[in-house]
């Protein structure tokens, strides 16, 4: 049985219209920081989030990653001057990554494998947790941990 073509053309501007939309829906999934305010949380979603403060006083910006044993995430870009609240990832806590590293690449573009990227800055690995109770700061090439001392000291001013 034959479709009239009227018909016909109403099938396939919908199909198309539909292929796009779906198309569009499903590019591939990105990790690159959002310049836009965050979003209003419950206390229960806000005590699940795990966030730091990272001030960069480099003169280039600073792609800023947390790398796993398995797996590196994209936190963020900050640039020159900023400072920035970093969030972990939701999965580094599902995925029980052991302990984790920050790398910070300064300059340039990102990188695929930030933790053997030359350019890259690297901390100790620490359980997540630790590296959420600091405040990280890259200043002239060195990527230093302010601790909870610096966080002191911010309240007195």
């Amino acid at each position: 049985m034959t479709t009239p073509r009227p018909y016909a053309l109403v099938s396939l501007i919908a199909m198309t219209i539909l292929t796009l939309s779906l198309g569009a829906c499903g590019g591939s999934a990105s990790h690159t920081a959002v310049y836009r305010p965050a979003p209003m949380e419950s206390p229960i979603e806000s005590a699940r989030a795990l966030t730091f403060r990272f001030d960069n006083q480099a003169r280039d910006h600073v792609y800023v990653y947390l790398v796993g044993q398995r797996r590196e995430w994209l936190l963020g870009r900050v640039e020159p001057g900023a400072v920035a609240t970093l969030q972990l990832p939701d999965d580094v806590l599902d995925s029980d990554p052991g302990f984790v590293q920050l790398a910070v690449l300064t300059g340039g573009g990102m990188s695929l494998r930030a933790a053997r990227d030359p350019r890259a800055q690297l901390t100790i690995a620490q359980d997540p947790s630790a590296i959420v109770s600091q405040q990280w700061r890259m200043a002239q090439g060195q990527l230093t941990s302010l601790g909870l001392a610096g966080r002191r000291a911010e309240a007195r001013r």
